[in-house]
Formats: structure tokens, C-alpha cells, sequence
């Protein structure tokens, strides 16, 4: 007899990765409404180099990324798992709360390799 409620170790990766995308939209949100609120202040201030928005872009395509791998990894798909490996290792280098989550994503992810 198994517990309905009880979370098996992928979809808590799933959960691990939500919660880090949650973080990085956090943390994309709160530069760009800096960088707009600076560029608004004045034409005597700089603006924002021809590179912020493409990084700014490529933030947002990552954290989209995540919240699709969470949820794959929520219903048990392959290729979430895979994508989510993939995602935990690029989380590493956010030191330190993304090599915190990235670890326990990994972690998880290879304990429930085998889960149904």
C-alpha cells in the first residue's frame, strides 16, 4: 500500500527546479525594473549596453526552460529528466543557493532514475 501523497524523488527535483526558477525570475525582475528606473531618471545617466537585452532574453528562455522541465518532471517524463540533469549541472555555477539547489536536483534526480 503506497501513500498517494507521498513525493517520489523526481518530482521533487521537479519541485527544486520550480523553486530555482522562482529565484532567477526574482532576480531578473528586480535588475531589469533597476536598470528601467535609472534609464528613466535622466538623459545624463547611462543607458543600458546593446548587450542587456539579449542576456536579459536568454535569462528569460533559461527560466522558461526550468518551469518546463519542472513540470515534465512532475508527471515522470524521460525527457524531463534528462533536460533536468542538464539544468541542475548549469545550475552549479550560480553559486551559492544554485549550487545548493543544483546538487540536491542531481541527487534526486539519480535516486529516482528507476521510479515509476
Amino acid at each position: 500500500m503506497t501513500d498517494s501523497k507521498v513525493k517520489t524523488n523526481t518530482q521533487n527535483a521537479g519541485h527544486l527546479l520550480a523553486i530555482f526558477s522562482w529565484v532567477l525570475i526574482f532576480i531578473v525582475v528586480t535588475i531589469m525594473l533597476s536598470v528601467l528606473v535609472v534609464d528613466m531618471l535622466g538623459a545624463e545617466l547611462e543607458h543600458p549596453d546593446t548587450y542587456f537585452w539579449p542576456i536579459i532574453g536568454i535569462f528569460v528562455g533559461f527560466i522558461t526552460a526550468l518551469l518546463v522541465t519542472a513540470r515534465g518532471l512532475k508527471f515522470h517524463q524521460q525527457w524531463a529528466r534528462y533536460l533536468g540533469g542538464f539544468l541542475a549541472i548549469l545550475a552549479l555555477a550560480a553559486f551559492p543557493v544554485g549550487t545548493v539547489l543544483g546538487l540536491f536536483i542531481l541527487s534526486n534526480l539519480v535516486k529516482g532514475w528507476h521510479e515509476n
